[in-house]
Formats: structure tokens, C-alpha cells, sequence
């Protein structure tokens, strides 16, 4: 019977799949149909290619220790993920939970929105001080006719701000 082309509840019944399920992968266009009707080998193929990988595994004999090679049962295409791999990205997620947990608890991680806060309680301290120089200034540039007595009395009152800032 090799080469010859099935019908889908022909195809369903050798495989021991429903009749509505083989139209279900017709539908979505995992299996090509033909006439009407289905290459088996084709067919095959294009499920096993969708098959989840554990699969073979539950067909396990475990009596005799033995795993029972069989049909690949097709799956969607969201890429099943068996235990293994599951169990493997739930114990890398963990580990990286207990690093970032140590890193905080050592104080080489903070919190963001601690940071964003502290810096935008700093910038308002900056930007007061800074605001605040033509109030304390203004009298006494007004009063100054050297430019390099100006230039020096804007310096001092910017480095003392900056000094009084780095300080706390």
C-alpha cells in the first residue's frame, strides 16, 4: 500500500486518530490534502515534525526499565515543553530569584523607584540652590564694576553650593 493516497478517515482509523481530528489537521494545514484525499507518508511526517518530544517517553515500560519507542501523538504549535525542560527554567528562574535576593540584601542592588526618588529629591536640591545665586548676587554685582570681580564672586558662590551639596 505504499504510495497510495487516503482518505482523512481512512488515514484516522490506520492511525487510531479520530476522523474529526485529521480533518482538524487538514484545516489548519499541517497535513495536505490532494483530491480529497491525504499521502499517508507525507502526512505522517509533517506530524511527527509537530510532535511533542516527550511523548515517546510516556509510552515507557517501566516494569522492565525499557522506554517503548511509538507514534509521535502531534501537538499544537506553541512547542510543547516537556518536564525536563520545565523543571530546568523553573530551577534557572530560581537562581537568578537568589542572586538578585543576595545582590540587594549586599547592597549591590537597590530598589528603582528608591533611585528615581533620590535623584529627583538631588536634582530639586540643585535646582533651588542654583536659583536661589541672582537673589544673594544681585545687590552685589550690581555694585561691582570689575568684570574679573564678578566672574570671581559667581565662581565662589557656585563652588560653595556645590560643596554644600557634596556634603549632604
Amino acid at each position: 500500500m505504499a504510495g497510495e493516497w487516503l482518505t482523512q478517515a481512512e488515514f484516522a482509523r490506520q492511525n487510531g486518530w479520530s476522523r474529526q481530528y485529521v480533518n482538524k489537521l487538514v484545516k489548519q494545514g499541517r497535513i495536505k490534502v490532494k483530491g480529497g484525499r491525504i499521502d499517508p507518508v507525507a502526512a505522517k511526517k509533517a506530524i511527527e515534525e509537530l510532535a511533542e518530544p516527550s511523548a515517546a517517553l510516556r509510552q515507557s515500560n517501566p516494569s522492565r526499565g525499557e522506554v517503548i519507542a511509538s507514534t509521535s501523538y502531534p501537538v499544537d504549535n506553541r512547542k510543547a515543553v516537556d518536564f525536563a525542560s520545565a523543571r530546568t527554567m523553573r530551577e534557572a528562574f530560581r537562581a537568578k530569584m537568589a542572586k538578585m535576593e543576595y545582590e540587594e540584601k549586599a547592597g549591590k542592588l537597590t530598589d528603582a523607584s528608591k533611585v528615581r526618588e533620590d535623584a529627583f529629591r538631588a536634582g530639586r536640591i540643585i535646582r533651588d540652590a542654583l536659583l536661589g545665586i541672582p537673589d544673594r548676587l544681585a545687590d552685589i554685582l550690581a555694585a561691582e564694576q570689575d568684570p574679573r570681580q564678578v566672574r570671581q564672586l559667581l565662581e565662589e558662590e557656585l563652588e560653595m553650593i556645590l560643596s554644600d551639596i557634596s556634603h549632604g
